[in-house]
């Protein structure tokens, strides 16, 4: 069976049969496009250009402290200017939407703001560190409306708002910044004072068993164990002395109780010295030799006497007192408590009467007795200062021991509290230097010497409209016009059942006509057919050209008629 394929004449009849249905489509869809295009009001878009400048003073002198890329704080300034309460200003100040206000809400109003509304950011392509990478070197701001006029102050707001944004922002980080190392820093001081009081009553607490101090205190134990050597050998010459006056004395005594036994008339008591002292002072004046040693032998029995009344002598209190001392402070087996003990013990003996001192007390008008009992009495006043000082220093030398041995386990807390003390001292003044950067840095951003955006092409009145695109409108429209009136006819020739052709008739039956007897077409359907093409192509392409002519010549007068028409009119 032969298919049924048409012909480029086949298409041409159908065309020829179905020309009004072709016809009348495309002309309503080409008059409706047109009817659009010319309805359709203006838009006009006032457009800005912000450059993005590069910190003027080097980064290697002063370091900004806003670090996040242009792009990002663009995007964030747009979102705190394009919040809903400062669109609904911006809308309030200049009158937009009046005829949406009764309808759409604050945030639908703001909603069709931002869909006016254009940032456009300008990149160009940098090579950093062998990479590839873009970079935003400025960025455009735009605002689409139907006054032209109205865009172009709704834009230059748009231009203030985020020029203000752009400083406030970055003067507020700049702040930040500050506040918060100035914070920090104030919280480094406060420890580290607390660290000090901490450790002022530590060394107060162990004053003599600092790591510092422990070269001192073993120093001074060898000084002080060398001084108590030395006071050994000199309490060794002192008992030695003592015992060669004692035996002078004895030797003395003797000599004295056999003249005191031929000669009865020496004065023997206080009584008689003083007469005596008397007689002589009649006789001689103060500074003769006899006047002065009966002087003295005066002033020795009054100060003995004296004595004896009180019942202690200075030496015997002062060593009962460093026995009680040493008693507060040690057992009664301690050698330095047998020691003063026995100290005690001798002068208290010493006080008891005996010959010797009965026999010292008829004696006194002796000068040689009275020189030895002088020497002795020296030496007894230095031994008990020497044991005194032993003392003391064998006090002072049990603390100084102590301390050194308690320096290692002092030194450990010691110096953790310096380790402690040394790192807030460190992370502090870490702080403060980068606080005066940051400081440094808040003037930069203050006096707008960093980073900043410019006004490098202010808005401008636009003097054509961005849309709606006419000749776009139009030429399209006739393209889905002419489209819509062939597949009309189409649509129409396929729901025809009509035979037409002997192809069809034999494609139906399966057979082959005998004759085909084609149509015989005379001068008049000649001449009709032709005047119908001509017709035809002469009302297209001259619609066409019109339609192309007065989009093209007359696009901007027409969209600035329509503009003060519409505006007339009040719609917009």
């Amino acid at each position: 069976m032969e298919e049924n394929v048409k012909t480029l004449k086949d298409y041409l009849q159908m065309a020829r049969r179905r020309k009004y249905i072709i016809a009348i489509p495309a002309l309503l869809l080409l008059i409706a496009s047109v009817v659009v295009a010319l309805i359709l009001p203006p838009v006009f878009q006032s457009q800005a250009t912000i450059l993005i400048e590069q910190q003027q003073i080097p980064t290697d002198l002063v370091k900004s402290t806003v670090t996040s890329y242009a792009d990002e704080r663009i995007s964030l300034i747009q979102q705190r200017v394009m919040t809903t309460d400062n669109l609904t200003k911006i809308i309030n100040k200049f009158g937009l939407y009046p005829k949406e206000r009764g309808k759409l809400t604050a945030a639908e109003l703001a909603e069709q703001f931002r869909m006016s509304a254009h940032l456009e950011l300008v990149n160009a392509d940098v090579i950093s560190n062998g990479r590839h990478s873009k970079a935003t070197l400025a960025f455009k701001l735009s605002f689409d409306d139907k006054d032209p006029q109205q865009a172009q102050k709704v834009t230059n707001e748009l231009v203030t708002l985020f020029l203000n944004e752009n400083v406030r922002n970055r003067t507020e980080r700049a702040e930040e910044t500050t506040l918060f190392l100035e914070e920090e820093a104030q919280k480094f001081k406060l420890d580290i004072q607390k660290i000090e009081n901490e450790l002022a009553e530590y060394k107060e607490k162990y004053r003599d068993s600092l790591p510092e101090l422990l070269s001192v205190n073993l120093s001074m134990i060898s000084r002080i164990e060398s001084e108590i050597q030395q006071l050994g050998l000199r309490e060794k010459m002192l008992d030695e002395r003592k015992i060669s006056l004692r035996s002078q004395m004895a030797v003395a005594s003797q000599g004295l109780l056999v003249s005191s036994a031929s000669d009865g008339h020496a004065p023997t008591s206080l009584a008689e010295l003083k007469q005596e002292q008397a007689r002589l002072l009649s006789k001689y004046s103060p500074a003769h030799p006899d006047v002065i040693r009966i002087k003295r032998q005066v002033e020795i029995l009054e100060a003995e006497q004296n004595i004896e009344q009180s019942g202690e002598s200075p030496t015997l209190q002062e060593a009962k007192q460093e026995l009680a001392k040493l008693q507060q402070h040690y057992s009664d087996n301690h050698p330095d408590v047998k020691a003063a003990q026995r100290k005690v013990a001798e002068l208290t003996d010493s006080k008891k009467p005996s010959s010797a001192k009965k026999l010292a007390n008829q004696i006194t008008n002796n000068p040689a007795m009275l020189q030895i009992k002088s020497e002795m009495d020296v030496a007894d006043i230095e031994l008990a200062s020497i044991r005194r000082h032993q003392a003391e220093l064998q006090q002072k030398l049990k603390s100084l021991e102590m301390s050194v041995s308690q320096t290692h386990q002092v030194e450990r807390g010691y110096y953790e509290l310096m380790r402690d003390l040394d790192n807030n001292k460190a992370k502090y003044n870490e702080l403060k230097a980068k606080q005066l950067e940051a400081k440094l840095a808040q003037t930069l951003e203050e006096e707008q010497k960093a980073e900043k955006f410019s006004l490098l092409e202010p808005p401008r009145l636009p003097s054509k409209p961005i849309k709606p695109n006419r000749f776009k409108i139009l030429f399209m429209g006739f393209m889905v016009s002419m489209g819509a009136g062939l597949g009309a006819g189409y649509l129409r020739e396929m729901m025809d059942g009509s035979i037409r052709g002997h192809r069809s008739l034999a494609h139906i039956t399966g057979m082959e006509p005998l004759v085909v007897v084609p149509y015989i077409e005379n001068q008049e359907d000649r001449d009709r057919t032709r005047k119908n093409i001509i017709s035809f192509s002469i009302i297209a392409g001259i619609l066409f050209l019109g339609m192309i002519v007065s989009v093209h010549m007359l696009y901007m007068p027409l969209d600035i008629l329509w503009f003060k028409a519409w505006n007339r009119l009040g719609l917009i």
